[in-house]
């Protein structure tokens, strides 16, 4: 089921969505308890749990997709290698064709090169975004316990940032954030959008609201007020690569442009509402499985509706790869956006507090 058909079970608007939602909805229970099981053998320590000697912050969500994990998780790294923490994130590498270990380094310019020979394929599209759009350094695999490990054996990092890891529970974290985005109600998956139930908020030590704030509210309830922060997703800049280098362009270039977009991600309507935000005409629309490898089809049905409009937009991880085809000149942007904390400073601080203690149990 294609996430159009999923999301419209999810919301249950018609009669169709209705019945799609009744047909999974034994899937769901049965995934519930699933869940259920894994968290109490968790609880109980009946499942391993290891621990890196450098601190590990972990950033999540409950639910699939849209929460804008990623965007905080780069939101940390550039805040706390700011304050001269040396900063290294893990990540799953989500659709990667490898199973061993990925390292990847930031380059030295600011003005980010694909010539490294770091493929899409072998490390997925959201690690290789992280590292050479925004100079993250960035370990890749399954066994994130292993990637760090290795990672430590060949540099020094005072903080891991677990990105997608609140259920990712092999590895021992110091701190849980806990992403709430849109969705604030609904089942577990496939009848809804939770990857665990609403429960779960217990676990988690801090929380950016990225959502509905009023959603979220009853479930917070009980919760330290300083422990819950409010964020948002806004765009910055427009993005393309020229003569193997990235540059940036101003925003104003979407304002009455004919635009074409293209995705493959969970939920592209922020990505909607922000070029409307800028007064970009939306003319036509190509949305691809979460994480989808574009194919030289997929690039020929891009190219033929590419030639009514004025810019083709899509995603920072898209972009990476799409730049591998020939696009006219100034064609294909790709929209960047950055996570916006209330008091964010204070988010910054706690985390801070995390690693400090974690150098003195070292």
């Amino acid at each position: 089921m294609g996430g159009a058909w999923v999301r419209r079970a999810w919301e249950r608007k018609d009669f169709l969505g209705r019945l799609l939602w009744i047909l999974v909805v034994p899937l769901s229970l049965c995934y519930f308890l699933a869940v259920q099981i894994r968290n109490l053998l968790y609880a109980l320590e009946w499942l391993p749990v290891k621990g890196l000697p450098s601190a590990v912050v972990s950033v999540g969500n409950l639910t699939v997709g849209g929460t804008g994990k990623t965007p905080t998780t780069l939101w940390l790294g550039r805040e706390l290698a700011g304050r001269g923490y040396r900063v290294a994130i893990l990540s799953r590498g989500y659709k990667r064709n490898r199973r061993e270990p990925k390292l990847l380094e930031p380059s030295a310019s600011a003005r980010l090169s694909l010539g490294s020979g770091d493929d899409v394929s072998e490390a997925g599209d959201e690690p290789l975004m992280m590292a050479k759009v925004f100079g993250q350094r960035v370990g890749v695999g399954k066994n994130r316990y292993e990637v760090g490990r290795q990672m430590l054996h060949q540099t020094q990092v005072d903080v891991f940032l677990l990105d997608d890891g609140f259920q990712h529970r092999q590895l021992k974290r110091d701190l849980d954030l806990l992403i709430l985005g849109s969705n604030g109600r609904g089942w577990v998956l496939p009848a809804g959008p939770f990857r665990e139930p609403r429960a779960a908020l217990r676990r988690a030590d801090l929380y950016l609201v990225t959502g509905s704030a009023a959603e979220w509210r009853p479930y917070l309830d009980g919760r330290p007020k300083e422990s819950i922060y409010v964020g948002s997703l806004r765009p910055r800049a427009l993005l393309a690569l020229e003569r193997g280098e990235w540059k940036d362009y101003p925003l104003s270039l979407l304002d009455r442009s004919k635009i074409l977009v293209v995705s493959a991600i969970a939920n592209p309507s922020s990505l909607y509402r922000m070029i409307y935000e800028w007064e970009g005409d939306i003319v036509d629309t190509m949305e691809f499985p979460d994480h989808h490898h574009y194919s030289a089809r997929d690039w020929q049905r891009i190219s033929r509706a590419a030639r009514n409009v004025d810019l083709v937009v899509t995603t920072e991880k898209d972009i990476l790869k799409l730049v591998r085809f020939p696009f006219a000149k100034e064609k294909l942007f790709a929209l960047r956006v950055e996570m916006v904390v209330e008091n964010g400073a204070e988010l910054i601080r706690a985390v801070e507090r995390t690693i400090q203690s974690k150098r003195r149990e070292a």
